[in-house]
């Protein structure tokens, strides 16, 4: 049975990063769900446009208090999680195999984090990550539908950036270690930091990645930071390049 994947876009039409993100996903044998807000997107062949609106009226939607909507869609997907299940990915996420060589089980992944913040201790930790979710069979009081309680009544106005994302999913699971989800490592699906993004995936010369590396999350709000558009063109010899390439997304 083909793997639904869902992933949602707002605004403008998506940039080349985001055209790569669905591409890969399209060529891996995934049937792609976009969702949107916007009537008729400019999406890949293949993918199919589902109504954003199904899930949260477009009124619903805010960004927090780094003028960034991706904590709304850390809600919207626990969300379409919840009520539809599958996998979930980022619109910044690229897949690097099928849906058959996946796990079975379903599972959440992880990412390396720099701890600086007042009363955590400083240095290197693994957290999780919700940019990628397998949720196959959606079942009352899992960690998805803990997330999503908790979503729906965190004042949306109080939201810096990741306390409806890493962090709440970090905190589920240390609370519930019985959860039944897979943890991933970090190289399963966000192989490259989000400190090396996007440096890494533009240079000419790309770091390798390993065989088990089944996603690569491009981390696009570093981009933003950074300054550098998602919809330029990737330059010769980079990894981008190279799956842009491998994918069929037009590079001039």
């Amino acid at each position: 049975m083909t793997l639904r994947a869902h992933m949602f876009w707002h605004g403008d039409p998506p940039r080349r990063l985001e055209r790569l993100a669905m591409r890969s996903f399209l060529a891996q044998g995934y049937a792609l769900t976009v969702w949107t807000y916007t009537p008729q997107p400019s999406l890949p062949p293949g993918a199919t446009r589902a109504d954003a609106a199904e899930i949260l009226p477009q009124s619903a939607l805010f960004t927090n208090r780094r003028g960034s909507i991706a904590s709304f869609t850390d809600w919207f997907r626990y969300l379409v999680l919840s009520r539809h299940g599958g996998l979930w990915t980022d619109s910044d996420v690229i897949a690097l195999r099928p849906a058959s060589a996946l796990p079975a089980q379903k599972f959440l992944v992880t990412q390396w984090e720099w701890f600086h913040r007042r009363l955590r201790p400083r240095g290197w930790k693994i957290t999780l990550n919700n940019n990628v979710i397998f949720n196959p069979a959606p079942t009352k009081g899992d960690l998805v539908d803990l997330a999503l309680a908790l979503a729906e009544r965190f004042p949306k106005d109080a939201i810096d950036w990741g306390e409806l994302g890493p962090d709440l999913l970090t905190a589920l699971s240390r609370q519930h270690p019985a959860h039944g989800y897979a943890i991933m490592p970090p190289g399963f699906a966000n192989p490259i930091g989000y400190w090396q993004s996007p440096t890494a995936l533009l240079r000419p010369n790309p770091p390798r990645l390993k065989p088990e590396t089944a996603f690569l999350h491009a981390y696009g709000e570093m981009w933003r930071r950074a300054g550098i558009s998602p919809d330029a063109p990737f330059p010769p010899g980079s990894l981008l390049a190279t799956l842009a390439t491998t994918f069929g997304e037009p590079n001039p």
